[in-house]
């Protein structure tokens, strides 16, 4: 398909996974870029996988501040991971810390982004899509949400970390008439477009953020999955955003409708309140 294809090893943490190294490797040689999302991991582990090749990046969560943080992933998470970013900087790795948008770290986010300015490379949020583990938090209202939206923006003339993932960050855009985003892929929602989940047993999803199955990859090629009715769906997002002037950078979150029990096929983003129409012409 003339794309280059990457390979992104996830969790949990991958690196728990004893042939992770072999798998590394044979990526490698296979000719994919290799990006690793995981866990403060020994830098002697992580030396082994750099003399095979550089990741494209390393990424790490942090879900707040030191007490918010550790109170979700354990006790002295927050400090290990401050060390391992500093870690990756030494090893030459480009990384990246990304932040579960909830009602209770809200205000949080920027001072986090001021305290890692000097130690990571980029951080984002994504938002709480509530399943899993991550159906007992709760989303921001939908007010506070675009208030942070904005003063996140703000913040970013000054904290060049802070990146632009979410889509919704086009309703500002939109009402400052200002250049729209391409969010979370560049091109807007980027389920079963450019990237796949690929899951242990085989089964192949259009994204990784909440079930949605496509194929299973022991029955049917990756090719074949990709170019399936069933993924052309999740690739045209929603009906509800088809007339929208953002449509192709943009559509909302999948993840977040489907936790919050919508029909991703038929209804938007909650969070939108942009009332989609056809553009001038």
């Amino acid at each position: 398909m003339h794309v280059r294809g990457q390979v992104t090893f996830s969790g949990g943490n991958p690196l728990l996974y004893p042939h992770l190294d072999k798998l590394y490797r044979t990526a490698h040689k296979l000719g994919f870029g290799i990006a690793i999302l995981g866990n403060p991991t020994p830098v002697e582990q992580l030396r082994g996988l750099v003399e095979i090749v550089l990741p494209l990046f390393f990424q790490i969560s942090l879900e707040g501040l030191e007490a918010h943080n550790d109170f979700i992933r354990g006790p002295g998470h927050f400090k290990r991971s401050l060390a391992f970013l500093d870690d990756l900087r030494e090893l030459g790795i480009y990384s990246m810390v990304m932040l579960t948008l909830t009602r209770d770290n809200l205000d949080q986010v920027l001072p986090l982004a001021d305290l890692l300015r000097e130690r990571t490379d980029a951080f984002n949020f994504n938002r709480l899509a509530a399943v899993g583990e991550g159906s007992g938090l709760l989303m921001p209202t939908k007010d506070d949400f675009k208030t942070f939206l904005r003063d996140y923006q703000k913040a970013a003339e000054s904290n060049p970390i802070l990146g632009f993932k979410d889509n919704l960050f086009n309703l500002i855009n939109r009402e400052n008439d200002s250049a729209l985003l391409g969010g979370c892929t560049g091109f807007g929602c980027g389920a079963a477009f450019n990237f796949l989940s690929l899951l242990p047993d085989g089964e192949v999803h259009a994204c990784r953020k909440f079930p949605s199955l496509i194929g299973n990859i022991q029955a049917e090629s990756l090719y074949d999955i990709y170019h399936s009715q069933a993924a052309a769906r999740y690739r045209a997002g929603s009906a509800a955003c088809e007339s929208c002037e953002k449509n192709l950078v943009c559509r909302g979150c999948l993840a977040v409708a489907y936790s919050l029990g919508l029909d991703i096929f038929t209804e938007k983003d909650p969070f939108c309140d942009f009332t989609p129409s056809l553009p001038n012409r």
